[in-house]
């Protein structure tokens, strides 16, 4: 009981948890939607190729390596020797740096009137910095949210978390396009740091509980530690697997409907209107299906829901109009909602108490170096073979995955099955 009632003390209320995660995710995902769509389809816009669309998934780089760092920020996170946490401190500091620059980038455009494309080198170059202080920050946020999440809070909270998620690729995306068309980039630049800035305000107000447990004091979180952990390798393979075929493709989204006859507003529209209802919808689904089928069974459903979509977008690429692909790719996004929620769950279950930050960014870290290769290999194979090779390729591997995670759960729930009459 009284163990009980200590990590219930150790964890925030959901009054103030929630409104903090939504920002947390909403401020991550508007850097890397920005990054990884909105910035491919600006290019593509302005006249560049596929090819150096499909180069800005390498911006991806700071998420895919940032656990080499994780374990010192996981240091910072939680101090040894004390119960203190320090997550907001680092969370708030990352959150104001990534706005400062962004703002920064705007003014100096607008006011040395740099050109996107024939100064991309040097805006690429600031974005990376950009990058590296929300991977960076991305750790505190993920070692908080699963320090506060219990395992009876996740399927909702995973829900918020997806839900931020998508509102940041609205405004990273479609908003962001948005600006660019009516104000110009440099200024939807400018507006992007401002909104970051107000975003802070829900973590500014939150007060951290310390840590619960004398052991959790003592620990000194590792890369070691984590890869030592049957858990961990389990998370990252199943991670990988799922996620592969959705990065093969999604930087090519933008630029398909670009070439299929969309204009640039109108790909703002998509992204910024149905793009977030079909996400949060899913993410909402996504709550529910995590309760009804917990653990990888809810992933493989998503994941062989995705893996016929992207059947279909590879079939309909050639021949299907605009209606039929940009209703196949809202369908698309709906179910990535389901799948981050249900991935999420599961794989915050794998990652240790002592050390969430440095297990759940590993698991990231996965995800976004398998998102940089197979973001830049779409980019390729859709300029040399077409958007349907891309999306084939893209359909086959994820049914390779679906089988595989689909096996996983039914060994992990024939294993759970048997041990009592082991014992």
């Amino acid at each position: 009981m009284a163990t009980h009632m200590a990590d219930r003390a150790a964890r925030l209320g959901l009054r103030q948890l929630l409104p903090a995660v939504a920002g947390i995710y909403v401020t991550q995902s508007i850097i890397t939607v920005l990054i990884t769509q909105a910035l491919p389809t600006l290019l593509r816009d302005q006249g560049a190729s596929l090819e150096i669309a499909g180069l800005t998934a390498l911006l991806w780089l700071p998420w895919g390596v940032r656990f080499l760092w994780a374990p010192y920020i996981e240091r910072w996170r939680l101090p040894l020797g004390t119960a203190e946490r320090q997550s907001r401190k680092i969370v708030l500091l990352g959150q104001w740096m990534m706005a400062f620059i962004l703002f920064a980038i705007g003014v100096v455009c607008w006011y040395e009137q740099l050109s996107l494309v024939t100064h991309i080198g040097w805006i690429l170059g600031t974005l990376l910095l950009a990058a590296l202080v929300a991977a960076t920050a991305d750790i505190a946020c993920d070692g908080f949210v699963v320090d506060q999440l219990s395992e009876g809070r996740r399927g909702w909270g995973n829900s918020i978390q997806v839900g931020g998620a998508y509102v940041g690729a609205m405004l990273g995306s479609g908003g962001f396009l948005l600006l660019v068309r009516w104000w110009g980039w440099e200024q939807a630049l400018m507006a992007t740091g401002l909104v970051i800035l107000l975003l802070t305000v829900p973590m500014l107000m939150v007060k951290e509980p310390a840590r619960a447990h004398s052991t959790e004091k003592d620990h000194h979180p590792s890369l070691w530690y984590a890869f030592r952990r049957p858990e961990v390798r389990l998370g990252l393979v199943m991670l990988l697997l799922s996620s592969v075929g959705i990065r093969l493709s999604l930087g090519m989204f933008g630029p398909f409907l670009l070439d299929k006859g969309m204009d640039l507003d109108q790909v703002g529209w998509l992204f910024g209107s149905l793009y977030i209802g079909a996400g949060l919808g899913g993410a909402i689904v996504g709550g529910f299906v995590v309760r009804v089928a917990p653990g990888w069974r809810a992933v493989w459903i998503a994941v062989a829901l995705k893996a016929c979509i992207l059947a279909l977008l590879a079939v309909a690429a050639p021949v299907a109009s605009l209606s039929v692909v940009t209703f196949l790719i809202v369908a698309m996004f709906a179910v990535m909602g389901v799948l981050w929620v249900a991935l999420y769950s599961k794989l915050m279950s794998l990652a240790s108490p002592l050390q969430a930050g440095v297990d759940f960014t590993l698991f990231q870290s996965g995800d976004a170096l398998l998102a940089g290769v197979a973001g830049v290999l779409g980019g390729w194979l859709s300029q040399h073979f077409g958007y349907a090779t891309c999306f084939g390729l893209a359909a086959v591997l994820t049914l390779i995955a679906t089988v595989l995670v689909r096996h996983q759960d039914q060994s992990g729930r024939a294993t759970t099955a048997a041990t009592p009459s082991q014992g």
